[in-house]
């Protein structure tokens, strides 16, 4: 996936495996599990995930709820 953010007045972006969200931001990690940053939630623009990592709806949107039916 890819994690877009805004440190100043442009927009950059790091590309991970997974990320693990706590209180203050989110601390991205590597395939072997490897923390390779963090990005506080005051910068963080959105998280794109790769073309292989999208999710198919039936209906084409999530649930209301925000869970699988």
């Amino acid at each position: 996936m890819r994690v877009i953010f805004k440190p100043g007045n442009a927009y950059e972006e790091i590309d991970c495996f997974d990320f693990r969200e706590y209180e203050h931001g989110i601390v991205l990690r590597d395939e072997e599990g490897y923390n390779i940053g963090y990005v506080p939630h005051d910068i963080l623009s959105h998280i794109v995930p790769h073309s292989d990592e999208q999710v198919e709806f039936e209906n084409g949107q999530p649930s209301e709820s925000g869970t699988a039916e």
